[in-house]
């Protein structure tokens, strides 16, 4: 399987640094889908919000150390990508039985049916560089989307 180059993916238009809370899951994905929306990346904000949440209803999207990996996969994504938002203080996020404090949510936006495998290879980039705690350190204090890439390529470079 191809590895994914998570900076190609990452999108500087969906990267959202000390964001105002959440007051849950509910409304991380109303926001995210909306910013997707205004970005050209989705055609339909409410398909694509209705796709995270169908996403939920296989299993956990949050995954411990303050970070959450929502992710959609539907028609109405015209450009494969990834979000990034940072809010100031972590809220409780609630995931198919699953709950804790998130800081860092990575949103996927996924095109339809063929775009199956990608998601995959997508989570499996992102899940490698999210293992390594200096990058979980680095995204507390990055201050701009070209320091998240820097970041990330400090981990590819090591690997």
């Amino acid at each position: 399987m191809e590895k994914v180059d998570i900076s190609k993916v990452l999108l500087p238009e969906m990267t959202i640094l000390d964001k105002e809370t959440f007051a849950d899951k509910d409304e991380v994905f109303a926001f995210m889908s909306e910013k997707f929306a205004e970005n050209g990346i989705v055609t339909d904000a409410k398909k694509f919000e209705e796709a995270l949440h169908a996403r939920e209803e296989e299993g956990p999207t949050y995954i411990g150390n303050l970070l959450a990996i929502p992710h959609g996969i539907c028609d109405a994504v015209v450009k494969p990508g990834v979000g990034f938002c940072r809010v100031k203080t972590p809220f409780v996020y609630r995931s198919h039985g699953e709950e804790g404090e998130v800081k860092y949510i990575f949103t996927m936006a996924v095109v339809g049916e063929e775009g199956k495998m990608e998601h995959l290879r997508i989570l499996a980039a992102l899940a490698g560089i999210l293992a390594h705690d200096e990058f979980l350190e680095a995204l507390g204090k990055v201050q701009s989307y070209e320091e998240i890439i820097e970041e990330i390529n400090k981990i590819e470079q090591e690997v």
